[in-house]
């Protein structure tokens, strides 16, 4: 019993590979497979904590808790349907038992049966009102429905038990579903200041800004998700954007051409670059992004925006080669409106 409780505790440590060495070579028993099992999930270790989770069940097939341990394990792997089989099972065996109603809740939500995981969220919570990442998971699953006004009620519960980064986030998520944005960033800053340079948050931070034209704040933000993340095509095209607002050109196209580098059939950046080469005067590329456009499947009011855009831009100028772009600019217009109307 002694060496199961030193166990548990390097499991509790993060000593996981010390746990397994402690207890792998001792008489085996449902503890002692649970724990193994338990650290090989922490591990990432997903199928070698099945192996162990099955034998815990050999041994004791009315353990709940192996079941639910099982389903998680099945879960990390993304075998959903024997996931739900397992946490099935749990509840079965222990009809209380708020984790495995939480766990298949989760299960459910990734399989997008949203209906089935606010019913399993709602059961969590009734057994254990204090769980408060079922009120946070709720609130997600909400969320998805559209149902925004309860999301946030649930996520304003989740904090009032527990100021979880990841709550704040998701309330800051809702609200910019709202288009309320200045109360989005104020989630968002809380978020971030119990975890730092998280780039999920700097990401829809910095979307909020550029929401509200705090064009510099968004620039900062993006330049901040690119330190963390330089491969990041969609940070490169959004910092891109804002560049454009504020009139550095030079830097958003390339900033759009390092994400064509990165990812060559990424039809936004060849749409923005456009534009910011048609403003630059370099009409060679704007034409050639705007023909690479007709390779990918792009919505036609995508295509007909960039035209009016770049157009507005060559109406400011009266050298003779924006002329004769405009006129070139025309012509695709028209070929792009009757492509769409053939394939209807």
């Amino acid at each position: 019993m002694e060496l199961e409780i030193k166990a548990k505790k390097l499991i509790e440590d993060g000593k996981f590979n010390e746990a397994i060495d402690l207890v792998k070579d001792v008489e085996q028993n449902a503890e002692t497979l649970m724990i193994q099992g338990r650290a090989y999930y922490e591990l990432l270790e997903f199928e070698k904590s099945i192996e162990f989770y099955n034998k815990v069940i050999e041994l004791d097939e009315n353990s709940a808790k192996a079941y639910n341990n099982r389903g998680n394990s099945k879960a990390s792997l993304e075998q959903y349907e024997e996931a739900i089989v397992d946490y099935n099972k749990a509840i079965e065996l222990n009809p209380e038992y708020s984790e495995a109603y939480f766990n298949r809740g989760l299960v459910y939500y990734n399989m997008k049966k949203i209906l089935a995981a606010i019913a399993d969220y709602n059961k969590a919570i009734e057994l254990d009102p204090e769980n408060f990442m079922a009120y946070n998971n709720r609130g997600n699953a909400r969320n998805y429905l559209r149902d925004y006004d309860e999301a946030l009620l649930d996520f304003d519960k989740s904090l009032e038990i527990n100021s979880h980064h990841n709550t704040y986030f998701n309330r800051g998520v809702t609200k910019e579903c709202l288009n309320d944005f200045e109360n989005a960033i104020e989630d968002y800053n809380k978020s971030l200041e119990l975890k730092n340079d998280d780039v999920q948050v700097l990401s829809k931070r910095a979307f909020a800004q550029y929401k509200l034209e705090n064009y510099e704040s968004a620039e900062k933000d993006y330049a901040k998700v690119l330190e963390l993340s330089s491969d990041s095509v969609e940070a490169l095209v959004s910092l891109g954007l804002v560049k454009h607002k504020l009139d550095k050109d030079e830097d958003a196209l390339g900033l759009y051409t390092k994400a064509i580098e990165l990812k060559e059939d990424y039809a936004d950046a060849y749409i923005n670059r456009s534009i910011a080469a048609a403003k630059l005067g370099n009409y060679i590329m704007a034409e050639n992004d705007l023909e690479k456009m007709f390779t990918f499947d792009i919505f036609r009011n995508d295509y007909l925006s960039t035209y009016n855009e770049i157009r507005e831009i060559l109406s400011e100028k009266n050298d003779e080669a924006a002329i004769v772009f405009l006129a070139r600019l025309n012509e695709m217009s028209t070929r792009i409106k009757s492509q769409y109307v053939l394939e209807k």
